[in-house]
């Protein structure tokens, strides 16, 4: 059991923003005509687990279902549901939505719809720091999915013979959209590149602790030079591979109602009460990120809409042209 009160109350703040921010989404969305695109409900330890263990300028890439990550690695949530609403006055002016948006200046570098497609984005993030002799890590978030990507595999390889401070978090929730992994996957996840002398673990993704600890040793090893580290957490989404998904057609009841006994929420408060922690310390925490949540879509329902000009602005730049005998 954790008795760092401190780092049980940083997670649970972390836990309760992603959840807030999520279901702030939903409700003003559905009434605004938005969409919500993929709901990231009950893996939050996943993404709270490990940016908590992170530095400021440690660096993240999520994957399509991104709201948690962003959330997570501390992006501004009013810029954030800004963007999020197609706002010039979000994260990315607007442009980026769900699965594009990013806030570089606290370290996280957007997402990806190309499944699989983030793990060489921060392997060349790991090389980068490597080069510059930088004490920082890079994180990619993958499903249980993408590691069946041919990429995934070369992006490793690469990371692993030059040693790169990489983390891979595989978040196994079952199911590659429809597919379940016992039908799609072969083997035990976390096996797969033992082969390659890269550590490899399997922890509980419902518990935002065990996550934590994973990812604080993985990041020790790979600012020492040791490599990078496949994580991978068990868990588990509450909604449908996206918001309207009828999940139920291919998930049965007994399993959704398993897993929603085991909400993350629910279990960490249970451990930060026994670490020490107050039942008025928890609820601050929770009135606090639910009012901010709030907030931030109010704010975002009276943003200024991006407008023709701007989605040109740093798209195209202004010729250069040379005069004959001038260099170009």
């Amino acid at each position: 059991m954790h008795t760092d009160q401190q780092i049980m109350l940083d997670l649970y703040r972390g836990l309760c923003r992603c959840r807030e921010f999520e279901s702030a989404l939903i409700k003003y969305a559905t009434k605004d005509g938005k969409p919500v695109g993929h709901p990231y409900l009950g893996q939050e330890a996943v993404a709270v687990g490990v940016c908590t263990a992170l530095r400021p300028d440690d660096r993240v890439v999520g994957t399509h279902r991104a709201h948690g990550h962003a959330v997570a690695k501390g992006c501004d949530l009013e810029r954030l549901a800004l963007e999020l609403y197609g706002s010039a006055e979000g994260t990315c002016r607007g442009r980026a939505g769900e699965m594009y948006m990013a806030q570089t200046d606290v370290g996280y570098f957007g997402g990806t719809q190309i499944v699989g497609g983030n793990v060489p984005m921060a392997t060349g993030l790991a090389l980068a720091a490597q080069l510059g002799h930088l004490d920082r890590v890079a994180v990619s978030f993958v499903g249980d999915g993408a590691v069946n990507q041919g990429v995934v595999d070369e992006a490793l390889n690469m990371a692993a013979i030059w040693s790169l401070p990489l983390i891979l978090v595989v978040e196994n929730n079952g199911y590659a959209q429809t597919t379940s992994v016992h039908y799609a996957t072969a083997g035990r996840i976390a096996d797969r590149w033992a082969p390659y002398g890269i550590t490899s673990l399997s922890v509980d993704g419902q518990r935002a602790t065990e996550v934590y600890d994973a990812a604080q040793s993985a990041r020790a090893r790979a600012v020492s030079g040791q490599g990078p580290t496949v994580i991978e957490a068990l868990t588990y989404r509450y909604e449908g591979h996206y918001y309207g998904d009828r999940h139920r057609r291919y998930r049965s009841q007994e399993e959704v109602d398993t897993w929603l006994a085991r909400d993350p929420l629910v279990l960490h408060h249970r451990a930060a009460l026994e670490a020490g922690l107050t039942e008025a310390e928890l609820a601050d925490v929770r009135t606090s990120a639910s009012s901010d949540s709030q907030a931030a879509f109010e704010r975002a329902r009276s943003g200024r809409a991006a407008a023709r000009p701007d989605l040109l602005e740093g798209v195209f730049i202004e010729p250069q042209l040379s005069r004959p005998g001038e260099d170009a």
